[in-house]
């Protein structure tokens, strides 16, 4: 099987080091390709470098560093580096945090599993929510021990992938149950209020200095979503894909009278 490995919290981040052993359970070195970003790329959504030209640097074989968005990488993936030969199976991740809710929109790693579903590889986003402060422990040990069974059964049951359709899978903090028992298949959630807030600091009538923050309390309209569910301690599991329209309200347009 080949595999393509990116992620949005950069190149030398921790959780794409765990997806590496995890993509060697289910391949060979020679058939593992990682392309992701060079410095951290969070939240870049399906940002791409339109019209601006960006370096790419080859690390070792099968390993490039791309100053770029996770979307880059994946067009630089597909388009150029294995465009010959395309991979089997994209994986995006392990992102350090949760993507759960409208997260999804925001994401850069949710992006680049994205743009390889459009592209017609099935792509599977991967995520771990975190507490706080982990106590020297790695944050990504439950997930290297059960996520190459889970991706091997979707990639089973979807491949190949004719639907363009993504899967968004996020691992809690603390696990409720045991492996396969603590998966739970979702719809993405929707929280009452956005999830991020501005700080400013007004530094003159006319100048200001700004930062946007996740909000600390938050919390999602249903019980059966990925929000609460991954909160809950278990694994989620939704499929996902471009096709946002809203139907109701398309159809409700349609008979508008303008």
């Amino acid at each position: 099987m080949r595999i393509l490995i990116t992620n949005d919290d950069g190149f030398d981040a921790d959780g794409i080091k765990s997806l590496k052993k995890i993509a060697l359970e289910m391949s060979t070195e020679e058939n593992i390709f990682v392309v992701a970003p060079s410095a951290n790329q969070s939240a870049k959504s399906r940002s791409i470098s339109y019209k601006t030209e960006f370096r790419i640097a080859k690390k070792s074989d099968n390993q490039y560093a791309v100053d770029g968005t996770p979307t880059d990488c994946i067009i630089f993936a597909l388009d150029h580096l294995m465009k010959n030969k395309k991979p089997d199976l994209i994986l995006s991740g392990i992102n350090w945090g949760y993507n759960l809710a409208e997260d999804v929109f925001y994401s850069g790693t949710v992006a680049a599993a994205m743009e390889g579903a459009e592209r017609g590889v099935l792509s599977i986003a991967l995520s771990q929510a975190y507490l706080g402060a982990e106590g020297g422990l790695n944050p990504f040990l439950f997930a290297e021990r059960c996520c190459s069974k889970l991706c091997l059964s979707i990639y089973q049951n979807f491949s190949p992938s004719t639907k363009k359709v993504a899967f968004n899978v996020n691992f809690p903090a603390n696990p409720k149950k045991r492996y396969p028992d603590c998966i739970k298949i979702t719809p993405i959630g929707r929280r009452y209020d956005s999830n991020f807030t501005i700080n400013l600091q007004i530094k003159s009538e006319s100048s200001y200095l700004a930062m946007i923050d996740t909000v600390n309390k938050n919390s999602s309209s249903t019980l059966e979503d990925d929000y609460n569910n991954c909160l809950d301690g278990y694994i989620t599991v939704s499929p996902i894909s471009m096709h946002i329209i809203k139907e109701k309200s398309f159809w409700e347009l349609k008979k508008v009278q303008f």
